[in-house]
């Protein structure tokens, strides 16, 4: 493996991804008991914490990331039991436990079926391609559900998480061209929910506002 960086810096970047991403989930957490519902997006929330479950139980690739995995695994739960809680408001029609095991045990085959087809050990396709899928449907909630459950500090802590991710996959991989573009088109996204989040904001204080002097 190629490193265009030092391992000290390497680490240092590993800390600071755990440090944002973990921020990130609970402020996720914490926006969705405040605004009473599951701020991830489902198919997200699957992906998201079946690669956690893979990658902490079944096939762990460092004691650090294991750790840091565990934690996230742990705090997607909460988000999930969210999901159970608050459903009957934000899916009042669907068969939300059918739902949701099936997106899972999907989820979960395609992550072990990326890892042993491009012999990826690490889970770095499938956890940037989870990155990205996330990134598209924040901003599809977003444009769906007002602000309910997101905040711009989501938005900022998510992008400077991944992007000191992605910094660091660059320099362990810098030959792979996917997820290169996987990288930019998730920078490119993050900073869009963050623009939409400010534009929504404002346009909801103005509102309020107005109502009042009515």
């Amino acid at each position: 493996m190629q490193h265009l960086l030092s391992s000290n810096l390497e680490r240092l970047l590993q800390y600071g991804v755990a440090f944002f991403w973990t921020i990130t989930y609970m402020m996720i957490i914490y926006k969705g008991f405040r605004d009473r519902t599951c701020g991830m997006p489902l198919a997200a929330l699957c992906a998201n914490i079946t690669w956690e479950f893979l990658f902490s139980f079944v096939l762990p690739f460092s004691p650090l990331q294991q750790i840091i995995t565990m934690i996230w695994f742990l705090l997607d739960c909460i988000i999930l039991l969210q999901l159970f809680y608050y459903s009957k408001r934000q899916y009042p029609i669907w068969p939300i436990k059918s739902v949701v095991l099936s997106l899972l045990a999907i989820a979960l085959l395609l992550h072990y079926g990326i890892t042993t087809e491009f012999h990826d050990i690490e889970g770095k396709y499938s956890a940037f391609g989870i990155n990205l899928m996330m990134s598209i449907l924040f901003i599809r909630m977003l444009l769906t559900n007002d602000l309910l459950g997101q905040s711009t500090y989501i938005g900022y802590f998510k992008m400077i998480g991944t992007l000191g991710a992605s910094i660091l996959c660059y320099s362990q991989y810098p030959q792979s061209i996917l997820l290169a573009i996987m990288y930019i088109l998730i920078f490119i996204l993050d900073v869009a929910y963050i623009l939409l989040m400010n534009n929504k904001s404002v346009k909801i204080i103005y509102r309020s506002n107005t109502y009042k002097q009515l």
